[in-house]
């Protein structure tokens, strides 16, 4: 054995233009499956960097008030790696005529360090003990004298009605009191990018929580981050069991969890597991063609430089397999010639391929606008060692093919196979011989002769083609898909703008009319809206309802708001109230006559009787179906109670006044087998004025989508529409975002994806140009004796340079050809997947770069040709048929 690894690497040494040829091929590999890896793990540790920075770095959360003494059983949960609280809200007086109130709670050292709230702080630093707090933006402005860094004295205690305590959020009385119990210093340290709008009666602020000081009666919000985050939604419900918080009529617990991070673990709810549709998997599916495309091209590139070595090597391997060497020595000789040429490679490829990711995130963070955080670089051991280990596999693969046929051959065959090739019969090519002379039909049957060895150079030129046209269907299926479904269905709903306001009150309609007087402004809807519960029994379910298993199969489903209780269904029915300009075109678009709907003791509603199928809908064909079976002038005895755990008793009935199947125009906003009711304002109001406070005010929220009349007039209409919120409402109260804002949004991010895409296609095309060179190089080295022949016969430097160039253009028109079809195919798995139609992509389709692409790998093919013979043309022919080497 240790003959044979000298022998090896004597043979890498005497015949360095092969062993050069391997090593360049390793290296390409590495620097590819090197950089590609870096990109991979940058996206994915980027993405949980940021749900981190806006969601905070936990797995689950107690989301109803813990009682400090059950705090034990959450800490003390094998599972629990580190537990974040919020300690109990305390209210202080203030003198402030819009706000009177300071609520504050202190935070946890851990929740400091983890939650987002640290994020927020735009000037100053963290409080880091009790006597220190943190004031939000709100208070700064209402208050310019104060500083961050100032004193602030506060009367701690209690807000009081009719000799009740209040709860701390409730909405302002005239009539409350206020009962002071504690007098405190505070230093402010800190200036918090938090607002909240107008009904809230206090500013925000926060404080530091020393965990030791925690209270017996103190009630705590505990959010917890788990060791084995994959039981993460069965461990959170066994913790609110023991901490003695009750299930709702879904069985289900008030508990929150981080489900955004946890599926960057793969780790996903119990309902939505084995609920995937194939669209859901069209980036994952994309990815791992993709990747099994890059991995067989370096197989087939490494290999094939393999193949050549160990081709030329076949006399010398016949001989010491003729005096005793064992066939699993020869093949481990290959592997080891492969082994030892991936010494350099390797480490140098990955350094270069860290590189290349560095200089990439550099430049993406540099260009403007194109994302609004910067990419922070990761590369580190979870990407080299994927790297390493797929480059050290890619080489075993690449030496074990050869290797393996080498070893099986009987010695006599080695030795004879080694000094030429044999030919059965030689097929004769009648038309290359009429179009091109001798030349032709010597390229023609070069090609043929050798189609076996050229094979594998034909497979890598063909993936290397396929992958890089992969990557642009990839990018141009993508950009299709976001047209179709998301920019083109924002078209179809009319939202250029939507405006969200908040204070606790409706528009007036001097408002309404200031926005609709905006000019440019085509048409403004001033909506609000309130869940009610609604009782149903089978017989009321439509028959098509009936046919995808009714309302049982629905509550069964877990999916949607639908309980069953003693064989009722308990339905939600959503109030839609609009403003009466809107609810007058409503009613004209579908026919009906808003003036009956206006009498508040008899309240009239439009029903729309019509929801999704979720067993036959998609994401392109949404199926909609007839809800209940019923008519107008049908009562419906609703209730304010839409949970058990609610505490209202408050009961209502509306009367169906016109049956519609047309959605008032106020967007994609309602759907899981609800039922719609819209009625105009006056009605609304009349039934909610007796629900409960905090949901009545909830129930005045108003979305306003605003359509504009035409695309250029959105970005106008909107800072018009923010300069007259600005003089209505407060800093909190609304809020407002454009289409626009959305585009760029998407553009920025497919700009980023497409700046990553085109690094990657680039550096594809590179290889597949250096793939063209290092087979046809290594192929014509072998053909040395063969061309030296040639010259010996008669045929001049000028017909060998002919046939290289027909041999040339043929061997680079076969890839090219062999690709068409499995690009066909590739791109109908993309389209499939993505629910996209042949004629929706023709326009997206990238063929002026692919057809570049093919020109350039012709044309590097030719290239390759012309200069490999050159070398062939030269030398004394004897020599040429004495040489061993390669």
């Amino acid at each position: 054995m240790n003959i044979l690894k000298e022998y090896t690497l004597d043979y890498i040494k005497r015949n360095k233009k092969s062993s050069i040829a391997i090593m360049i091929a390793i290296l390409i590999a590495t620097i590819l499956l090197s950089a590609l890896s870096g990109a991979l793990y940058t996206f994915y540790t980027d993405e949980v960097r940021l749900i981190i920075l806006e969601k905070g770095n936990w797995h689950a959360e107690l989301f109803d008030n813990t009682p400090s003494d059950k705090l034990k059983y959450v800490t003390a949960h094998p599972n629990v790696e580190k537990v974040m609280i919020k300690g109990p809200w305390k209210i202080a007086e203030i003198d402030d005529s819009r706000r009177p109130y300071i609520a504050m709670r202190g935070l946890s050292q851990s929740y400091w360090e983890d939650m987002p709230e640290n994020t927020a702080i735009l000037e100053g630093k963290i409080p880091n003990s009790e006597n220190e707090i943190a004031l939000s933006k709100q208070y700064f402005e209402n208050h310019p004298d104060l500083k961050v860094g100032d004193s602030l004295t506060l009367d701690l205690g209690s807000r009081r009605l009719n000799g009740k305590e209040m709860d701390f959020n409730a909405p302002f009385k005239d009539e409350e009191l206020f009962l002071p119990t504690v007098k405190r210093t505070y230093t402010v340290v800190a200036k918090l990018d938090i607002t909240t709008n107008s009904m809230t009666p206090y500013y925000m602020a926060y404080g530091y929580l020393n965990e030791a000081n925690i209270l017996p009666d103190d009630q705590l919000t505990v959010y917890m981050r788990f060791k084995n985050p994959r039981s993460t939604y069965k461990d959170i419900n066994n913790i609110a069991k023991s901490v003695g918080l009750k299930s709702d009529e879904y069985g289900k617990y008030t508990v929150r969890t981080n489900d955004s991070l946890l599926a960057k673990y793969l780790i996903f709810p119990p309902e939505e597991r084995g609920n995937f549709k194939l669209w859901m998997l069209s980036q994952p599916v994309t990815i791992s063609v993709i990747a099994l495309l890059v991995a067989g091209v370096f197989v087939f590139i490494i290999n094939n430089a393999f193949a050549m070595s160990a081709n030329v090597r076949l006399r010398q391997l016949g001989m010491l397999k003729s005096i005793g060497a064992s066939p699993k020595q020869i093949q481990h000789s290959v592997i080891f010639e492969g082994f030892i040429l991936s010494v350099i490679p390797i480490p140098v490829g990955l350094f270069i391929g860290w590189a290349l990711d560095y200089g990439l995130f550099s430049y993406i963070n540099s260009v403007k606008n194109l994302r609004d955080y910067n990419i922070v670089f990761t590369f580190g051991l979870p990407a080299a060692l994927p790297s390493v280990a797929l480059a050290l596999l890619t080489v075993w693969l690449s030496a074990l093919i050869p290797a393996r046929k080498i070893s099986r051959l009987m010695p006599i065959d080695a030795i004879r196979q080694g000094e030429n090739i044999k030919i059965k019969k030689v097929k004769k090519h009648n038309i290359a011989s009429k179009i091109f002379g001798i030349e032709g039909e010597l390229a023609q049957n070069a090609l043929y002769i050798r189609k076996k060895s050229y094979r594998t150079a034909s497979i890598s030129l063909t993936l290397s083609f396929l992958l890089f046209s992969g990557f642009l269907n990839f990018m141009a299926v993508n950009d299709a898909k976001n047209k179709i479904f998301y920019f083109d269905k924002l078209k179809e709903q009319q939202l250029d703008i939507s405006l969200y306001i908040e204070d606790g009150n409706m528009t007036e309609s001097e408002f309404e009319n200031q926005i609709r007087s905006v000019h440019g402004l085509k048409r403004a809807l001033f909506a609000s809206n309130v869940p009610a519960g609604l009782w149903l029994s089978t017989d009321m379910e439509s028959d098509e309802l009936r046919g995808i298993g009714g309302l049982k199969r629905i509550a069964d489903s877990g999916k949607f708001s639908v309980y069953e209780e003693n064989g009722k269904f308990r339905i939600q029915t959503n109030l839609i109230a609009l403003d009466d300009q809107s609810f007058a075109e409503y009613c004209k678009q579908i026919g009906a006559d808003s003036s009956m709907f206006y009498d508040t003791k008899r309240p009239l509603t439009i029903v729309v009787n019509e929801v999704q199928d979720d067993m036959h809908s998609d994401l392109r064909n949404e199926v909609r179906i007839p809800f209940l079976k019923i008519n107008v002038g049908d009562k419906l005895n609703e209730e304010e109670k839409t949970y058990l755990e609610d505490t209202s008793d408050f009961s209502f009935q509306t009367e169906i006044g016109f049956l519609t199947d047309k959605m008032p125009a106020v967007g994609d906003r309602y759907g899981g087998y609800q039922l719609i009711q819209v009625m105009p304002r006056s009605t609304y109001l009349k039934i909610i004025e007796n629900f409960q406070e905090v949901r009545a005010l909830r129930g005045k929220r108003i979305f306003a989508p605003i359509v504009v009349q035409s695309e250029n007039l959105i970005q106008p209409v909107t800072d018009e529409i923010i300069e007259i919120c600005d003089k209505w409402y407060g800093s909190g109260d609304y809020s407002i975002w454009n289409i626009l804002e959305t585009r760029e949004t998407d553009t920025n991010s497919r700009n980023l994806l497409k700046t990553v895409m085109l690094c990657v296609a680039v550096f594809l095309a590179l290889i597949g140009i250096s793939n063209v060179f290092a087979t046809v190089s290594g192929n014509l080295r072998q053909r040395k004796k063969e061309f030296a022949m040639l010259r010996s016969v008669g045929i001049s430097s000028k017909g060998i340079k002919r046939m290289l160039l027909l041999e040339g253009i043929l061997f680079g028109i076969i890839p090219i050809v062999l690709s068409i079809p499995l690009n066909v195919i590739v791109i109908c798995v993309f389209l499939k997947i993505n629910m996209i139609y042949l004629k929706e992509f023709l326009p997206f389709l990238p063929a002026l770069p692919i057809l570049i692409f093919g020109g350039v790998i012709l044309l590097s093919v030719i290239l390759a040709y012309a200069m490999g013979g050159r070398m062939l043309r030269k030398g004394d022919i004897v020599d040429i048929l004495k040489d061993e080497t390669v």
